[in-house]
C-alpha cells in the first residue's frame, strides 16, 4: 500500500512539474538565441486556456540551434477574456504573440504597413498531430488592429498546408494549398513569406515559398485601408470545432501536437537568409501553377476529395473588403 502510494505521489509531481508549459522568459530566451531579428516575443496569447496541461514547451527536436517551440491542444482547453470567450465560440488554441522590434535597443512595437517584410518558419508536423477539419486550424496568422481583423493564415487542413487571404479582409476568400500533408509528417519544412501589408492594388504584394520553391506570386491589395498596425500570432488556433464534432459523431477533439523552430522576420531576404545567392535565385522563380482549394461542402467535408483542389494559372484576383 505505502508503496503504491509513493507511485501515485511521483506520477502526480511528475505531471505539475510540467503541466503548464514553460515560462515565458524561458521561451523569450530561446527565441533570442535562435536569432529571431526584427521580430519579439512578446507573450503566450491572452487566450490561452490557463489550465492547458502543456500548451508550449521547449523541445529538443530542432533544425536551427538545439532546441525548438512545441505547440499542445487538447480537447476543452480554451481561454476566455472580459469580452469574449474562446470557450463558448468554438474555439481552442496555444499561440505566441509577437511585436516587432525597429533596432536592437528600441522599443518594441506593433507592425506598421507599407513597408517591405520578410519572414521564415521552420513547421515540424508529427505522426501524432490530429488534423480537426472541416474545422478550421490556424497555424500563422497576422491580424490587423483597430478593428481587429485577421489578413492571412497559413492553415493545416484536409489535404495539408494552404495560405489563406483571409475573408477579414478580402473578398473573395481563397485557400492556396502548398504541401501535402503525408509529405509533411515526421520532417522540417520551410516557410518564406514577403509581403509589403500594402492596401494600393498597385503597390501591395505577397509571396509564398515552400521548401525553397514558389508557391504563391500574387500582386495586388495586400491589407485594407484602415490596416496600418498589425500583429503576428502562431501555434495552433482551432475554430468552428462543431463541424469536426458533427462531422465526425465525436464528443471530443484530439489531440493536436505542432513544432516551430528558427522563426525570423527581417526588411529583407538578404538580412534574412544572409545568402544573397540563395535570394537572387528565389525572387527569380514563378509559379507555374496555382492550386485552390475549393470543397464542394465546407462544413461537412471528412477528408481532401480528388477534385477539391482546383488548378490556375494565376493568382487569384482580391480587393479589399474595406
Amino acid at each position: 500500500m505505502t508503496k503504491l502510494f509513493f507511485i501515485i505521489l511521483s506520477l502526480f509531481l511528475i505531471f505539475n512539474a510540467f503541466a503548464g508549459g514553460a515560462k515565458i522568459s524561458e521561451l523569450q530566451k530561446e527565441a533570442k538565441a535562435d536569432n529571431d531579428g526584427k521580430l519579439y516575443l512578446e507573450q503566450t496569447h491572452n487566450l490561452n486556456a490557463p489550465n492547458a496541461i502543456n500548451p508550449v514547451s521547449i523541445s529538443e527536436k530542432s533544425i536551427v540551434g538545439g532546441k525548438s517551440f512545441r505547440f499542445e491542444v487538447n480537447h476543452g482547453e480554451c481561454g476566455q477574456e472580459p469580452k469574449w470567450s474562446d470557450c463558448e465560440n468554438e474555439r481552442e488554441r496555444s499561440e505566441l504573440y509577437y511585436k516587432w522590434k525597429n533596432n536592437e535597443f528600441g522599443k518594441t512595437k506593433n507592425e506598421q504597413w507599407k513597408k517591405e517584410k520578410w519572414y521564415r518558419f521552420f513547421v515540424f508536423i508529427p505522426k501524432e498531430h490530429n488534423i480537426l477539419a472541416p474545422s478550421s486550424t490556424s497555424i500563422i496568422q497576422w491580424k490587423r488592429l483597430k478593428p481587429s481583423r485577421v489578413i492571412i493564415m497559413f492553415r493545416y487542413h484536409h489535404g495539408g498546408l494552404y495560405f489563406d487571404m483571409n475573408g477579414d479582409t478580402f473578398a473573395p476568400g481563397v485557400y492556396y494549398h502548398l504541401k501535402y500533408d503525408k509529405d509533411m509528417r515526421e520532417k522540417w519544412t520551410e516557410i518564406l513569406f514577403n509581403t509589403n501589408w500594402h492596401p494600393d492594388k498597385n503597390k501591395g504584394f505577397m509571396k509564398v515559398w515552400i521548401d525553397g520553391k514558389m508557391k504563391v506570386d500574387y500582386k495586388g491589395v495586400a491589407n485594407a485601408k484602415i490596416g496600418n498596425e498589425l500583429n503576428l500570432r502562431y501555434g495552433m488556433y482551432s475554430s468552428s470545432l462543431d463541424r469536426y464534432r458533427k462531422a465526425f459523431n465525436e464528443t471530443k477533439h484530439k489531440k493536436r501536437v505542432i513544432y516551430f523552430d528558427g522563426v525570423r522576420g527581417e526588411t529583407s531576404c538578404q538580412k534574412l537568409l544572409n545568402d544573397k545567392k540563395k535570394c537572387k535565385e528565389l525572387l527569380s522563380q514563378k509559379v507555374q501553377v496555382y492550386k485552390l482549394y475549393r470543397p464542394h461542402n465546407w462544413n461537412d467535408a471528412k477528408k481532401l476529395q480528388r477534385y477539391d483542389l482546383k488548378t490556375s494559372n494565376k493568382a487569384a484576383y482580391k480587393k479589399s473588403k474595406n
